[in-house]
């Protein structure tokens, strides 16, 4: 990492954490990547703030923040909505994959050290059944967004995105350990800046988590990420990467106020390059992420 990184982003980690540790807590995220089937009550709201810092593609200096801003209100007891504020930081030094052509090697993206605005986005969460109060909890949720900043790259695009999301729970001993798991498929359509036409992909995820509560307050747990792309889809159906990636969770709860940590690195992607990597996928995704998310009610 260069000089001055490590502070600038351990800083916007604490102050993100310290923004979210002011107020009132409600419906609590245990996990940092996947979402419970829980919503918020009629009439209610609530602020959440979002850090996720991806580092290292196995060359040069890379980190990227990716910060989200959400307000979330509950219109019915099974139904709310979100409406999020996003912006990317960029951090990058001859860490760029290099393309070949004509017998010259080009990197694919400029160094970059910038904060940039990057777009908005909405969602929707409709519960269908309570983990608390059938035997599994199930909701849906649909995110459309729009985004004009590369997450890769940092990069000028421009970027419509469907995200749908469909939700199971299941609570054990007494609500005390927490299983998730999320199927999401994602579809977006993307123009480059100076680009003439629209590109499409098609991204799927599946994320869970298990979460244990250790002692009043603590949960500790494990949370998996699997993520997977296909360009041109329905044209084309080839994936073009995928990777999976799994790591700890800890989540804390206060009388007025929630923090949840997860650092997910990353245990077996492809294709690989072997100048970066012999069992992970480093172009379009890195070694690790950490994401913080902290949350309060009012």
């Amino acid at each position: 990492m260069r000089p001055g990184y490590s502070l600038a982003l351990l800083g916007t980690l604490l102050a993100c954490v310290a923004v979210g540790a002011t107020s009132a807590r409600a419906d609590e995220n245990y996990f940092g990547y996947s979402y419970g089937t829980e919503t918020l009550p009629k009439g209610s709201w609530e602020l959440y703030n979002w850090v996720t810092w991806r580092t290292s593609k196995g060359a040069g200096s890379y980190n990227a923040l990716d910060i989200k801003q959400e307000i979330e209100y509950g219109f019915t007891d099974k139904f709310q909505g979100s409406l999020y504020l996003n912006t990317r930081y960029h951090g990058i030094h001859d860490s760029q994959p290099v393309e070949i052509e004509d017998g010259v090697a080009t990197p694919e993206y400029p160094n970059r050290d910038q904060f940039q605005f990057d777009g908005v986005q909405t969602s929707f969460k409709y519960a269908l059944l309570s983990p608390y109060k059938d035997p599994l909890g199930f909701a849906l949720y649909a995110e459309p967004g729009w985004s004009q900043t590369s997450k890769e790259s940092g990069q000028r695009e421009n970027a419509w995105s469907i995200e749908l999301k469909a939700l199971l729970q299941k609570n054990f001993l007494d609500d005390q350990l927490i299983a998730v798991l999320n199927i999401i498929p994602e579809y977006e359509w993307a123009k480059g800046k100076g680009a003439s036409h629209w590109e499409n992909e098609f991204e799927f995820e599946v994320t869970g988590g298990l979460s244990y509560r250790v002692a009043p307050k603590w949960f500790v747990g494990v949370e998996t990420r699997y993520t997977s792309e296909y360009p041109d889809f329905p044209d084309e159906t080839a994936r073009a990467y995928w990777a999976f990636f799994m790591g700890p969770v800890v989540h804390y709860t206060a009388e007025r106020w929630w923090v949840t940590v997860t650092a997910l690195p990353q245990v077996y992607g492809a294709p690989q390059d072997d100048a970066r990597s012999h069992s992970l996928n480093l172009d379009e995704l890195e070694k690790l992420e950490v994401r913080v998310k902290t949350g309060f009610n009012f």
